[in-house]
Formats: structure tokens, sequence, C-alpha cells
């Protein structure tokens, strides 16, 4: 089938956008001439500004008056492809109510009734689920990753940065808490880095990651012998900067989350802090990475269910995190 208005409905989170570009790199090397739409929240539209995968941007604001305007939107359009990457109820209800004439998405009973093309989630929300969804449709994929697919038309992030830096994404958000590595793990970690390789290190994160990074800090300051040495914190930073900090940083170090993928995405080297979440479907794309979770668990992966001891993450040596940043920072000065 030749579809000519497409639109996908995006997740919320950072890292499942990142798994949606090899989607929107397929749609578009299948249908070159369509006119692709992104329905995302407002918050990740820094991501998608300059993509060469998206013709325009539909925002998904969150009050009852912002949806129903959506509904209109998205009705008016007509869509020929309607994919909801999204099994919220909301999302769901507005695929099916789109008008649009092919309706794709994942399973979710009994809000996917109107999907006439289905695929169920297996593990977390990844591009291999992605993937699945686009050989239902018959879509060849035309990339098996996310590196290199997210594009900026500028490089420069607007902040006044170190010739030599790593970039440390240390807090979780609120509700995934479990994937947290200790402050104490991370200080002692970064006083590593420095002592070894002269870096300064640059921590971001959200704003409600302000204050963990804060303390971070403050653990450094008080366990460092040398001279006080700078250190950044750049949790006030958006999206759009804090990406492009990213791209010029030596090393990321972070537990997994969306400035990880970001990182990835852009072949950054990089070690990822694994606990709870599983890397064979949510692990970075590039190859330059190296994950570090602890293996003696049979607990893990759990998914982010309740946990009482939170070994998974507590039981990560500072050494191995370590020794892997050496690997890679090693292996980029050759």
């Amino acid at each position: 089938m030749d579809f000519t208005k497409i639109a996908i409905i995006h997740l919320n989170q950072i890292g499942d956008l990142l798994f949606s570009l090899p989607l929107l790199k397929a749609l578009r090397d299948t249908y070159p001439h369509a006119m692709i739409h992104s329905i995302l929240k407002p918050n990740l539209k820094d991501l998608l500004n300059d993509s060469p995968y998206v013709d325009d941007i539909v925002l998904r604001a969150g009050t009852f008056a912002d949806t129903w305007a959506l509904l209109k939107t998205i009705r008016k359009h007509r869509y020929d492809l309607l994919i909801s990457l999204s099994r919220s109820e909301e999302c769901l209800a507005l695929t099916a109510m789109s008008r649009a004439s092919v309706k794709a998405g994942f399973a979710h009973f009994p809000w996917d009734f109107s999907l006439a093309v289905k695929e169920t989630v297996e593990g977390h929300n990844s591009w291999s689920n992605n993937r699945k969804l686009l050989n239902r449709l018959n879509i060849k994929v035309s990339k098996n990753d996310y590196v290199g697919l997210l594009h900026f038309d500028t490089a420069d992030p607007g902040l006044t940065l170190p010739q030599q830096y790593v970039v440390i994404s240390p807090g979780a958000s609120r509700r995934r808490q479990m994937k947290a590595w200790a402050r104490d793990s991370f200080a002692d970690l970064i006083i590593l880095l420095m002592d070894r390789y002269q870096v300064t290190p640059v921590l971001i994160g959200g704003m409600d990651n302000h204050e963990y990074n804060e303390n971070i800090i403050a653990a450094v300051r008080r366990k460092d012998t040398a001279t006080e040495r700078l250190i950044l914190n750049l949790t006030e930073a958006s999206l759009r900067s804090l990406s492009l900090v990213i791209k010029g940083a030596a090393l990321f170090v972070g537990i997994d989350s969306g400035f990880m993928h970001i990182a990835s995405s852009m072949d950054v080297p990089l070690v990822g802090l694994f606990g709870p979440t599983d890397p064979v479907y949510v692990g970075p794309h590039n190859t330059n990475s190296i994950v570090v979770r602890e293996e003696s668990l049979g607990c893990i992966p759990c998914y982010l269910k309740p946990c009482e001891h939170r070994e998974c993450m507590g039981k990560l040596p500072v050494s191995t995190v370590f020794q892997a940043c050496e690997q890679l920072l090693t292996k980029s000065s050759r």
C-alpha cells in the first residue's frame, strides 16, 4: 500500500523516542514523498526539530482541552497510516477515533480493538518491538539501530565547556529510583577519573535531578584531597543543549536513561550501568559502549518491580565501572 499521509504517536520517554528513530527512517525511505507527522509530548520536541524523517511535529499536551484539540487535528488530516507506539488508553482512544485508513500499534486489550495491524510488546518498549511492528506492516527496515539518526542543525550547545570533559548522568526519575547508583559511588568514580585523566566532570539530568547532582558534587568535595577542581552541574540546560554537550564528551557514564541513549545515538564512548532493566532490549546501540551490571543475581532483570534490597545496583563496584571507563578512554586516545 502506498501511504501519502503518515502519523506516529510517540511514547513519552526520551529513550523510547530514540528507539523510534529507525522506524521513522524506514517510513521515510519507503515513502520518500509522504507527509510524516510525529505526535509527541512538548518536552521531546527538541529531539525531532531538525530531523529529516519528520515533516511536522504535533504536540500532545496534558489537559482534556489539549487532547480534544489534538483529536480534531488528527481527524482533520485523515492519515493513510496512523501508528501508535504508545499502549496508553488515551493514545489508543485517539487512534480509534482518528479516521485514519490504517491503524497500527501494540496490543492492549480492550483498547486495541480498532487496530488493523497489531503486535505484542516483548520485554521493555524497545526498537526490537518497533521492528516487529514494521515487519507486520511489510515496511522494510533500512537501519537496525538508532546510531547517527539524531540530527541537530547546529553543533554549538550555547554553553561554555572545558576542552576535555566527561559527562556523568547519575539521576533517575522519581518513578524509576530502582535504577539509581549510590551517590558516594559516583563521587568515588569522579575522583578516579579526575586523578587519572585530568578531565572535568559535567553532571547532567532533568531539573528533578539538580539536588541529587549537587549532593554528588558535595561528596566529591568532601572526599577529594586535591585542590578544589571544577565540576559542572548542567541540570538547568535545555534538552537540545544537553544533547550537544553529550556529543562533545570524551566519555559518557550513566545509568540506563534517555541521556544514555542520546549518547549512544551520537556514538559517544559510554559506560551504561544496568540493574533492574534488561540491556538485551534497552541497552545502548553503539559498539563503542560497555554495559556494567551485577551478573550474579538471579532476580535481574525484574523490569522495575518494587524491591527492598536493590542489590543489582548496590553491588556494582566502583572499580569495575572505572575499569570500563579506562578501557574506552584508552581506546579513544590511540
